[in-house]
């Protein structure tokens, strides 16, 4: 966790979706969620939140620091309970991962006209500049304002470390051109992604305790493994669950793909909490 993006945790009094997440600007980018085909709504009669409700999560994904990463317990745990009552269920844990959920549809947006074999097109869309031929390590590098525009935000923080954490896991696509990878692979690199931003946003929400450890390398990554793979679970069953298929979405449609994804993670992590 490296690159995350710290605070000291969000406040119990911060509202459910605090008010500065509803706007992006109003236009029909991907963004955008007032203009997505099938994203969420934002409910505009918002529930007052609980003050205490982060306490409970915090409580168990302390007890999960402490174990060193064992206690998969307690993970579970701490990650339902942040869904059902810190963020107020899956819709609001969605919503709250703010400019992140724009970065996530552009991000599928382009990898969704790579996929269907249109490189050079998709580049003119989206103006990219000149990839074809380039290696893939190299696009994603200069598609990456693009896709996570630099910004002083958390969110927009999130977004950024979550794309080049994304990225450092795919060494091999430094000597890989764009043109060749497969919409599998494609897939899994929005998968991991996704996956790296759910966690970064819990990890601020209701990991403070995380950033206080010892300087012990081996213990950092093991806690960090195991919820990594934890997550990164919950998105490729939900992928799998709405049998999503990166060649079929285009811009429009990418929003609402997105949202779907997110929704049905953060409900899978309630269950499996409650398993």
């Amino acid at each position: 966790m490296g690159t995350s993006t710290s605070n000291r945790g969000q406040n119990g009094k911060t509202p459910l979706v605090p008010s500065w997440l509803d706007d992006n600007g109003g236009d029909n980018s991907p963004s955008d969620p007032r203009n997505s085909d099938g994203g969420i709504q934002q409910d505009k009669n918002k529930p007052q939140p609980d003050p205490r409700r982060f306490s409970a999560p915090r409580n168990n994904f302390t007890r999960y620091i402490n174990s060193g990463g064992s206690g998969g317990g307690s993970l579970r745990r701490a990650t339902s309970s942040y869904v059902r009552h810190s963020a107020g269920g899956s819709q609001n844990a969605t919503m709250r991962l703010g400019s992140a959920r724009g970065s996530t549809a552009r991000l599928v947006s382009v990898m969704g006209g790579f996929a269907r074999g249109g490189v050079s097109a998709t580049a003119r869309l989206f103006h990219l500049g000149d990839i074809f031929g380039k290696s893939a390590e190299d696009v994603f590098l200069r598609i990456m304002d693009f896709v996570c525009p630099d910004g002083g935000n958390t969110d927009e923080g999130i977004a950024r470390s979550a794309y080049i954490e994304a990225l450092s896991t795919m060494p091999e696509w430094e000597n890989k051109q764009i043109e060749t990878l497969t919409p599998p692979e494609f897939l899994a690199f929005i998968e991991i992604y996704m996956a790296s931003v759910i966690q970064k946003k819990i990890v601020n929400d209701i990991g403070n305790k995380l950033f206080s450890l010892p300087n012990n390398v081996a213990i950092i990554e093991n806690i960090e493994a195991q919820m990594n793979d934890f997550i990164r679970n919950t998105i490729t069953d939900a992928v799998t669950k709405l049998n999503v298929d990166i060649r079929n979405i285009d811009q429009q449609q990418a929003q609402g793909v997105v949202d779907s994804v997110y929704k049905t993670a953060f409900d899978m992590m309630v269950s499996y909490g409650e398993e």
